[in-house]
C-alpha cells in the first residue's frame, strides 16, 4: 500500500493566512486610533507623503525668507555658500572676513538672509574682498 495523504493546509496556504491576518490586525489598530485621535497632523508626516495638493500650496506659499532658511540651515552652510561662490582662494577668503567688522557683518547679512550673490557683491564693495 501506499502512504496516505496528510490532510491540512499547504504551507503556502498558510503564510498567506498569516499575512491576510497580519493585514486585518493593522488596518483594525489604524482604524481605531483614528477614532480615538482624529486625523494624523501633517507636521508629523513627511513632506514627501503630504496629499499632493497640499504640497503644491505649501510651495506656492512660501516666501523668500522660507527659501533661504530651507536651503541655509545655518549660517556655516551659508558662509561655505559664500567661500565656494566668492572666488577667492579659500585661506585668503578665511583671513579676510576673520576681522571683527567683517565677521559681524557677514552674521548681519545672512540674519537678513541675504542671497550669496549679493553678500560677495557686498564684501567686494564695502569690506575689500576680492
Amino acid at each position: 500500500m501506499g502512504k496516505k495523504a496528510i490532510i491540512g493546509i499547504a504551507p503556502k496556504d498558510s503564510a498567506i493566512d498569516k499575512m491576510d491576518r497580519y493585514i486585518r490586525r493593522q488596518d483594525h489598530k489604524e482604524q481605531q486610533y483614528l477614532q480615538r485621535n482624529g486625523k494624523k497632523d501633517l507636521s508629523r508626516i513627511p513632506f514627501n507623503e503630504w496629499p499632493l495638493k497640499k504640497q503644491i500650496e505649501h510651495v506656492e506659499n512660501k516666501t523668500t525668507a522660507d527659501k533661504f532658511k530651507e536651503r541655509y540651515t545655518s549660517y556655516s552652510t551659508w558662509y561655505e555658500a559664500v567661500k565656494e561662490q566668492s572666488g577667492v582662494y579659500t585661506r585668503t577668503f578665511v583671513d579676510w572676513t576673520s576681522a571683527a567688522n567683517v565677521k559681524e557683518a557677514m552674521k548681519e547679512m545672512y540674519a537678513g538672509n541675504t542671497p550669496v550673490r549679493t553678500a560677495i557683491n557686498l564684501l567686494k564693495t564695502d569690506h575689500g574682498i576680492y
